[in-house]
């Protein structure tokens, strides 16, 4: 389908199965990570990731990023206690901070949001409203 294919009932009972499925998988990217050199595999936040995120946020919304950076980095294991401990955290997502610049977390939260369907490029309105 393209951007001028009009979605019908019938349009979706057909992909209802793919639609589903869909849903109930959380998709998975790999980054590349300038100062580490080298990729980490995130899975897409899902809606409390993203609801949490939102309220911790505060003004520069870092903390939001932080939990999701935390939440979502799958490879390498963020949650491991042994990676906290080598890194001397005393709290959990401390290991966010010391393992990526504070540009990077920005950045991955941001391809983070996009992989969970938050970007701007998922919806486009297809004509202009008429100006009088």
């Amino acid at each position: 389908m393209n951007k001028n294919t009009k979605i019908t009932l019938k349009a979706l009972l057909d992909k209802k199965e793919q639609l589903l499925n869909a849903n109930k998988t959380r998709r998975t990217a790999e980054l590349y990570v300038k100062s580490l050199d080298g990729t980490i595999t995130v899975v897409a936040p899902d809606r409390a990731i993203i609801t949490d995120s939102a309220e911790m946020g505060g003004n520069d919304g870092i903390m939001g990023d932080i939990y999701v950076v935390y939440q979502c980095v799958t490879e390498p294991a963020l949650k491991s206690k042994e990676l906290q401990d080598a890194f001397e955290c005393v709290e959990p997502m401390e290991i966010v901070e010391k393992i990526f610049l504070p540009g990077e977390i920005s950045a991955i939260a941001k391809e983070l949001l996009e992989l969970a369907g938050y970007d701007q490029d998922g919806v486009k309105k297809v004509t202009d409203d008429v100006k009088n």
